[in-house]
């Protein structure tokens, strides 16, 4: 900040400078501009960035029972690219929000997550698939927002059905073939492989296909030949794998057993990692949009905190594209 006489900047001082009360300095700042005219709002927010003043997280803690943490929760499962490129958005976005982003790991127990999360007492949480609605409902007993919704009559994309859904219509492309998840096996328990194969059960069915094999492998060449190699089919099969690191460790099983990438195995992942057009074959992928899904968990915290902000969507495109290459 700005020094006043040697010291941080205070309310009182952006007050003095913009010619206002020190009320409405408070009220303009912390989100509850809607009723002062344009002009006033705009001397305040000129005095502000001219002092480089910030609203003390101490002092709103006290008025509203809530700091200024946002806390980003994710699974505890490996990162991706996917929450990665959120967790930076949030970021971005973070002090148009007059908050600080934090990242969090979801304990195995959603109510030891909960009775942490409520010991921070944060601003908001952004749920990136950790939290099932049981626990967000308990913080929204608290007055902390969850964000994006889930409930039905959201616009909130349900990515692992999507997901699934255009793996299934990728991988039979080409012909009918039965479907085989490879899920993701490493040090950290995986959230998502069981909701998403469940989808891959009931989406195999209402096509009529054979019931779909799950097989979890190791990114490690051996391990994944080990893990894979007895599943695959004699037929021609698709695989839908549970990020483009396992597609790739699925493409190295299928060369190994000289099995022809698409022609005998078939393989789509997911988050489009550009290291995966590199490779021979190219590896179809689903690229993920983690722009669109922010831009509405960011639109819903402005209205849950009441804040007189407008943020511009980052992006205009759809949550989900493929990306075909040469693996289906």
């Amino acid at each position: 900040m700005t020094s006043i006489a040697g010291r941080p900047a205070t309310a009182a001082d952006v007050a003095a400078v913009a010619g206002v009360s020190r009320a409405t300095v408070s009220h303009i700042l912390g989100g509850r501009a809607s009723s002062f005219s344009e002009s006033t709002r705009e001397k305040v927010t000129a005095a502000a960035r001219q002092l480089d003043y910030r609203p003390s997280p101490a002092g709103r803690n006290l008025v509203t029972g809530r700091g200024d943490t946002i806390v980003a929760l994710a699974p505890n499962s490996t990162i991706g690219q996917n929450q990665q490129d959120a967790l930076d958005r949030l970021i971005a976005d973070a002090g148009s929000l007059s908050g600080n982003v934090v990242l969090r790991f979801a304990d195995e127990d959603p109510d030891t997550t909960v009775s942490s999360l409520l010991r921070l007492r944060p601003l908001a949480v952004v749920d990136l698939g950790a939290l099932p609605q049981e626990a967000r409902d308990r913080l929204a007993q608290q007055g902390v927002p969850t964000v994006p919704r889930i409930d039905q009559n959201s616009q909130t994309v349900h990515l692992d059905l999507d997901i699934a859904e255009m793996q299934v219509s990728e991988l039979q492309r080409r012909g009918r073939r039965p479907i085989v998840y490879a899920g993701l096996l490493d040090q950290r328990p995986d959230p998502f492989s069981d909701r998403r194969f469940e989808m891959f059960q009931d989406i195999s069915r209402a096509l009529g296909l054979s019931e779909p094999i799950r097989v979890d492998i190791p990114v490690d060449a051996d391990g994944a030949f080990h893990a894979l190699a007895p599943m695959l089919p004699d037929s021609p099969v698709g695989v839908a794998a549970y990020n483009d690191t396992v597609a790739l460790a699925v493409a190295s099983v299928a060369r190994r057993l000289t099995l022809a990438i698409p022609d005998d195995v078939a393989i789509i992942g997911v988050d489009n990692t550009p290291a995966m057009q590199l490779v021979s074959p190219r590896i179809t992928s689903i690229d993920v949009n983690m722009d669109a899904y922010i831009d509405q968990a960011v639109a819903e915290l402005v209205g849950y905190l009441k804040l007189d902000i407008l943020l511009p969507p980052r992006s205009r495109q759809r949550p989900l594209e493929l990306i075909r290459g040469d693996s289906s």
